[in-house]
């Protein structure tokens, strides 16, 4: 069956983001995913001859798992696509993973050093030191998630992410409209753009690709992911436990 695995490494994240996604996750009690866990997950995944379609490690910030090599490793060992979503702002504890990831999503408010840290509270020179990093592994496909507020700052924005060689992904936010409507007025064209699949445009260099993505409030809801926290399985962030880690396989063959 088709499945992608969130493994929600811990519900710390040193980021202030007010528009958080993983608002629906709970902050009570354990907040950390076990590397025996995972072990377990990945290793029932094997004898029922699934290999999930991609697995992504997130958190909160999934760096601050300090084992967080080992269980990118131990992902990446399965054959899947493994990716993590991640603010960056930890160079140096980001490296542990660096190796075993075919895919990096960054968040990034701003590439202005004041702005940034007024929106996330993370320092923008730590940013682009993971970016350096991660662009020496050349399988590695690194994209910067980036919410939509002003379209000039955005196509600003946009222009950077070329000059760094990521691609970007612009997210309209849950309830601005009025950007929203602004962003579907972009000459994409006139930034030598051109539209090569839907919400994808690609630049003249042949490289540089802009997504675009509309975040609504059920955008975590897939029929095929599963999220794996400290606290359970769920289908979305905000839904309801279907059951715990340790019985995993019972559940996913159930729900599955």
């Amino acid at each position: 069956m088709a499945l992608k695995i969130r493994f929600l490494l811990t519900s710390r994240c040193t980021a202030t983001c007010t528009y958080c996604h993983n608002e629906g996750q709970g902050k009570q009690g354990a907040s950390l995913l076990r590397l025996s866990t995972i072990s377990a997950i990945l290793g029932k995944l094997a004898a029922a001859g699934i290999v999930p379609d991609e697995i992504i490690l997130s958190g909160g910030e999934p760096t601050l798992h300090k084992q967080v090599g080992d269980i990118a490793r131990q992902c990446k060992a399965t054959g899947t696509h493994v990716s993590m979503d991640s603010h960056v702002g930890h160079p140096q504890l980001l490296q542990a993973a660096l190796p075993y990831l075919d895919e990096l999503k960054m968040h990034i408010d701003s590439f202005d050093p004041a702005t940034q840290q007024a929106s996330m509270g993370i320092d923008i020179h730590d940013v682009l030191t993971s970016i350096r990093h991660a662009q020496q592994f050349p399988a590695l496909q690194l994209r910067v998630n980036h919410p939509l507020r002003d379209v000039q700052e955005t196509a600003a924005f946009v222009a950077r992410t070329r000059e760094l060689g990521v691609d970007c992904k612009v997210i309209e936010m849950f309830g601005h409209d009025t950007c929203t409507a602004n962003l579907r007025t972009v000459n994409w064209a006139n930034l030598g753009y051109t539209r090569h699949a839907d919400g994808e445009w690609l630049h003249a260099d042949g490289k540089h690709r802009v997504f675009h993505k509309r975040c609504g409030a059920a955008h975590n809801q897939h029929d095929n992911t599963l999220f794996i926290g400290a606290d359970g399985v769920r289908r979305a962030l905000d839904s309801a436990v279907i059951g715990t880690a340790d019985n995993f396989h019972t559940n996913m063959l159930q729900e599955g």
